[in-house]
Formats: structure tokens, C-alpha cells, sequence
């Protein structure tokens, strides 16, 4: 809790009262509809139940913390938001998303922040070893906040949104993947593939921080693609469309590849965003900043670059090489019975002195 001269900042989780007194207009304003705010009022309700019973229910739930302004004079003033979503069924690992509704009156941006993220990772609810935020990369302040809290950067996405269609589904000519090759929904018996191309696609730091496993990605499977070679002999994923909710970002969509690239991908991504856009889908696709192919492929289906976002993770994990197998010795230790720094001492002997 923060103060400075008879006004204090405090976290507390969302209530009907901050939905009441919500602003609405204003300069930094976050824009929430007075609907979503009743909807994560709701999912807030049921993230507490997460404590007591673990279900898919409550970690697919956004655990909501509010930072306010408050002063013995005046009305609580409400600042900004923190969205918590557990991002593996076994929570060890969460998300945090910071949404700013208006600037601090006595206090700093960065002061603010500190308190909010701080709140965030000390919630009862979330008692997570594990965080995920996310950032703009241009924006210094968060950043230095971040990092001060112990966060590291783990991977920057280019964001890329979708054209426009422009003529009617019935006029545009079919486009089929290569021959071999499919886009698939993920299931039981494609995802542990779709998790080992995902986890060569990320460091391992980043692999540890999510702790991620192949049930995880079916409980969030709802949309998600794997492109699979060799359906008929045996399945490898070569390419992924993962769901990737984030905060009140719904539409999202993250796309994975092997460290090689495989040619056959422009061809089936061609055939799966015609798909798409003949749904109607609004698409947001995260695309990793080093991977030069599919952005150039993205450019030359008309798609439009949005900016990028830093990734950034916190985790308390023991590191796996500080736990050493058991029945092994280190090296130190075996040389250290030698003690090759001390000269050995002289050997006593009985022969007379002369």
C-alpha cells in the first residue's frame, strides 16, 4: 500500500461497487463496456472458487484485482486493472494483463504499477511459482517495472491482423493444402506432436516458466489447427494455429513452426485463411519477431503489421541443473578428497637419525 500526504493506494479484487462507480470517458480510459465489466465480475466470483476446486472451469476464468486511489475526502478514484487467467491446469504458471483506466493524481505511473504487480503476484487466489505479462516494447516505464519486479524478457511477436475480403466467398477460386499435408483440429492423438513442435519453438527458460503439458493445450484447444505431414504413414506436425486468449483479447491466434522451414506451409496457409475468411473470422495473429519466412509470406498475402509485444516471464523454479541425479557426485567433490592445492606431508620413517 502506497502513500503520500493524506492519499494511499490500495488493490483490492473487483467489486459491484467499482463496476457502479466505473468512469466512463476520460483521456487514458480503458474504454470497458459496462457489459464486460458485469462479465468479469462474474468470472471474478468464480476464479475464487479456484482455491477449493480445481476444475476447467475455474482456470479458464479471469481473476480481476482493481488498484484505487482513495483519500478521507474524496470518492475512490479507480486507476487500473490487473486480468490474472491461470495458464496451465495446474496453475503453476499465470497470466497478467494490465489495463490503465485513468493517470494517478499524487502519485507516479511507475509507483502505481510497481503496487499492482506486486499485489498481482501475491494474490491468494493465483499462489503462482510462475508469471506471463505482456508489454509494449516502446513503453520504457512498464518495462523498467517489470524488469525491477524480477521479470525477464522471453520472446517479442510481431502482431499481423488480416485483410479485408473483398470479394464474396462464391467468387474466389478453392485453395487446397499440398498433397501429404492437412490441417487437422487438435485432438488426443495430434497434440503431444503439436506440444514438442511448440516447445522447440520457445527457449528452454520459457519452457520451464509455462510448464506447459499436452493436456493444456486440449483444455484450450477450441479453434486451434495442427498441420500435419505423412497423415496416412506416420503424423508429424510440421505447423500450428494455437487459441491464445489473453486478457479480454478473445481473437488471438499464435502461429508455431519447427526450426526449419518447410515450404509446403505458404501453400497450407494460404488454404486455411481463405477458410477463415469466408467465415467471417476477425483474425490477430502472433507471428515470433525472428521468424522472417512467415512475416514475408504474411506481407504478400496483404496482410497488415500492427506492432509487436514483448513477452516476459517470472518464475521461482528451482533451475534443473542445480538438482543434481541422485547416486552422481560432482566433480568437485570427487577431486576435492585429493586436495591437490596442499603439499603432501613428509612420511614418517623408522630408520635411526644420524
Amino acid at each position: 500500500m502506497g502513500q503520500s500526504a493524506g492519499f494511499r493506494l490500495r488493490i483490492e479484487p473487483l467489486k459491484a461497487a467499482h463496476v457502479t462507480n466505473y468512469p466512463q470517458g476520460g483521456e487514458h480510459q480503458a474504454m470497458l463496456p459496462p457489459s464486460t465489466l458485469q462479465t468479469l465480475l462474474v468470472q471474478n466470483w468464480v476464479s475464487g472458487l479456484g482455491g477449493l476446486i480445481r476444475s476447467p472451469l475455474t482456470t479458464r476464468t479471469l481473476r480481476v484485482l482493481t488498484l484505487l486511489e482513495t483519500a478521507s475526502s474524496q470518492q475512490d478514484q479507480l486507476l487500473a486493472l490487473a486480468l490474472l487467467r491461470p495458464g496451465n491446469r495446474r496453475s503453476t504458471c499465470w497470466q497478467l494483463d494490465l489495463l490503465q483506466v485513468r493517470t494517478p493524481e499524487r502519485f507516479s505511473r511507475s509507483q502505481a504499477l510497481q503496487l499492482l504487480i506486486q499485489g498481482a503476484m501475491k494474490d491468494p487466489v493465483a499462489q503462482s511459482p510462475s508469471w506471463l505479462v505482456r508489454c509494449d516494447p516502446l513503453d520504457r516505464i512498464t518495462l523498467d517495472v517489470l524488469r525491477e519486479s524480477g521479470f525477464q524478457p522471453l520472446l517479442q511477436r510481431r502482431i499481423w491482423r488480416a485483410p479485408e475480403t473483398s470479394s464474396a466467398p462464391s467468387e474466389q477460386p478453392s485453395l487446397a493444402c499440398p498433397e501429404g499435408i492437412q490441417w487437422m483440429p487438435v485432438s488426443r492423438s495430434n497434440v503431444k506432436p503439436l506440444l514438442s513442435l511448440e516447445q522447440s519453438s520457445i527457449s528452454p527458460q520459457h519452457r520451464q516458466i509455462i510448464d506447459r503439458q499436452w493436456i493444456d493445450l486440449l483444455d484450450r484447444r477450441q479453434g486451434s489447427l495442427v498441420l500435419m505431414a505423412g497423415v496416412d504413414r506416420e503424423p508429424v506436425a510440421i505447423a500450428g494455429l494455437l487459441n491464445r486468449p489473453w486478457g479480454l483479447d478473445a481473437s488471438r491466434y499464435e502461429f508455431v513452426r519447427a526450426p526449419a522451414w518447410d515450404a509446403r506451409i505458404s501453400a497450407a496457409f494460404s488454404a486455411i485463411l481463405q477458410r477463415w475468411g469466408m467465415r467471417g473470422r476477425p483474425l490477430e495473429l502472433l507471428v515470433n519477431e525472428d521468424d522472417h519466412s512467415m512475416q514475408g509470406e504474411l506481407e504478400r498475402l496483404g496482410w497488415t503489421s500492427g506492432g509487436s509485444e514483448l513477452l516476459l516471464g517470472r518464475s521461482l523454479w528451482r533451475r534443473v541443473s542445480q538438482r543434481e541425479p541422485a547416486g552422481l557426485r560432482s566433480l568437485e567433490t570427487m577431486l576435492g578428497h585429493l586436495q591437490p592445492q596442499h603439499p603432501p606431508l613428509p612420511t614418517p620413517t623408522l630408520a635411526p637419525r644420524r
